[in-house]
């Protein structure tokens, strides 16, 4: 009796994710690279690198990807192992091709490798490229959340880098010329895993480095390259203490001459990197340092920094800077803080009390400290009051008032 062959086709690979609070189906195809999918010119990641013409041809596309960061690394670890993960595509009702929403650097990468092998044992093995295809009703949010996931949260080659990241979540959050603002900061924060402040401070970020392109794009475009290039200076004086909240109100025309300066100084490369515009209030508060960053010296605020810093040695001058690392920790959300942090904080305070000047006492201090707190002490701080802990305040304010009216000046 002759046996029956049956012959068994892969079951087609299904993936389920969860994206923007909801559960999708995706279903994994294999695509011809140049006939079944095309690039997205929209895509983050090229918007610097585009020609500021704006043509955007697959060529184009392909150029700018070839020239970014980490492509050279991909490409070397695709030719040797192969594709590890799909990209994400999306097929409109009117493309005849799937638009490559998440993935372009290794579709052209595949291409490339298409073009190279034309003969031996890798001859077509990178015609096709295998792909997650996102359904129709995948809309505007869940892409912005996708790619928020991918490619904010990545590190290495799938990271953004700053000034894009920064541009992105400005856009998600705030809105471009032509649509509105798809979620609110705390939505943006929760799907990218990061605190409000981290989002917030991008948001700010981008929109003063969006007020120098406006302030510098004198050169057909040029200005948003330049801007990406220096973000990281820009961020840095966006949030400076006291002059940078006044760089920040744009609707104010009395910071606009002290804005149009900055921009300038950002320019002619007055600060050689980010760390150098720290001082920006240093800076301003000396009139001979502020015209030497005015003046168009190129990497000034280097030399000028080392002045402040061989100036800050001293321990009050370190004393002084607690308040800005501190302030600059919290910013990167370096951890959780707890009760040990502020015993160490307290121990240190009661090392610099103890090296007080004369006349200058301790008490003294802790009493106006003590004072302050119980000017702004709210109903839920006394309802949490132990009731044992009254009768000890009270004892001790009694005895207080005996050695006062017995020793204290008013007597």
């Amino acid at each position: 009796m002759d046996a029956t062959v049956t012959e068994l086709k892969p079951k087609t690979r299904k993936y389920v994710e969860r994206i923007g609070g909801r559960d999708w189906d995706l279903e994994e195809v294999e695509l011809d690279v140049y006939d079944d999918v095309t690039l997205w010119s929209e895509n983050p990641r090229l918007q610097n690198l585009l020609a500021p013409s704006g043509l955007k041809s697959e060529l184009q596309l392909e150029a700018a990807l070839q020239n970014s960061r980490g492509y050279d690394t991909l490409l070397k670890s695709i030719e040797d192992i192969g594709q590890m993960e799909p990209v994400y595509v999306q097929r409109f009702d009117d493309m005849s091709k799937a638009l490559v929403l998440e993935g372009a650097t290794r579709l052209t990468i595949f291409r490339q490798l298409d073009r190279k092998f034309t003969k031996g044992i890798k001859e077509g093995k990178f015609r096709r490229i295998r792909a997650k295809l996102l359904p129709p009703e995948f809309g505007e949010r869940e892409r912005t959340i996708l790619l928020a996931r991918i490619h904010v949260r990545g590190t290495g080659v799938r990271d953004w880098g700053r000034y894009i990241e920064a541009r992105f979540i400005h856009e998600a959050v705030v809105g471009t010329a032509t649509s509105g603002a798809l979620m609110n900061v705390s939505e943006m924060a929760q799907h990218m895993e990061k605190s409000v402040s981290w989002v917030q401070r991008l948001r700010d970020a981008y929109t003063f480095a969006h007020a120098y392109v406006v302030h510098v794009d004198e050169d057909e475009g040029m200005g948003e390259k330049i801007a990406a290039e220096k973000f990281s200076v820009l961020e840095e004086i966006s949030k400076a203490r006291v002059i940078g909240s006044q760089l920040r109100e744009y609707d104010n025309p009395n910071f606009d001459s002290l804005r149009a300066d900055v921009f300038d100084m950002v320019r002619n490369e007055a600060f050689k990197e980010y760390r150098d515009a720290r001082f920006l209030k240093e800076f301003y508060d000396d009139p001979e340092k502020w015209d030497q960053l005015k003046s168009g010296e190129k990497h000034v605020a280097g030399r000028l920094a080392l002045e402040i810093k061989s100036n800050s040695s001293s321990v009050k001058a370190k004393i002084a800077s607690i308040g800005q690392q501190v302030v600059r920790s919290l910013d990167r959300d370096e951890g959780d803080l707890g009760e040990d942090e502020i015993k160490l904080l307290n121990q240190a305070a009661a090392q610099i009390e103890q090296h007080l000047m004369p006349g200058v006492r301790p008490f003294r201090v802790s009493l106006r400290k003590f004072t302050i707190s119980l000017t702004e002490v709210s109903m839920a701080d006394v309802k949490a009051l132990d009731p044992s802990d009254v009768e000890e305040f009270r004892e001790a304010l009694e005895y207080f008032d005996q050695l006062y009216l017995k020793h204290g000046k008013a007597t």
